[in-house]
């Protein structure tokens, strides 16, 4: 390996390293508590080693939310090549977008907050990929569109409460995933 393959590699490990602390402070502080002197700090390395990979914290976090972004479209797309039926694939898709919501909550959190600056490229290119599907339901694009924005609402919105709040007094004995299930299962039988 040349020295310029192995700086090359070196620079990669680093920034992924900043990549990993800055989730890893984001699940214990928040995202509002990250700072390029926190992550510095864990990776042990000084504040200009984490400039030379990113110009700041928006850059890295824009980083992160692609990463999150891409890792839903990589698993749409898995999906998609196993399943032809529409309604399965958005059945299924809604379940794979809940898994990856409690599973990365800080990177969901991250990626759906109401905080970020518009326009939303990663959520328009999710749009992008589902609309085919969507269109093979609703037949005409405007319904489409509609759909496809009441289906997001109800995913989103679902997903949102329940990590809110702790539990449901009134539906202590059933998995939330389960009635999300359901509430998915209305949703495309109303189609």
């Amino acid at each position: 390996m040349s020295h310029l393959e192995r700086r090359q590699r070196e620079k990669e490990e680093i920034k992924q390293r900043i990549l990993e602390a800055a989730r890893k402070i984001a699940h214990k502080d928040g995202w509002n508590s990250l700072t390029i002197r926190k992550i510095a700090d864990e990776i042990e390395y000084t504040p200009p080693i984490v400039y030379e990979h990113f110009a700041g914290k928006e850059e890295l976090i824009q980083e992160i939310i692609y990463s999150g972004f891409n890792k839903m479209h990589s698993e749409f797309n898995e999906l998609k090549k196993n399943e032809t039926d529409p309604k399965e694939i958005i059945k299924i898709l809604s379940l794979n977008h809940w898994d990856f919501a409690f599973n990365n909550k800080e990177l969901y959190q991250l990626m759906f907050s109401l905080e970020r600056p518009t326009p939303n490229d990663e959520m328009v290119a999710n749009f992008k990929a589902i609309e085919s599907t969507f269109l093979e339901l609703a037949q005409e694009k405007e319904k489409m569109h509609e759909l496809i924005l009441n289906w997001m609402c109800l995913i989103n919105g679902a997903i949102s409460i329940v990590m809110k709040l702790s539990h449901f007094p009134h539906l202590e004995e059933q998995d939330p995933r389960e009635i999300f299930s359901k509430m998915i299962n209305r949703f495309i039988e109303s189609i």
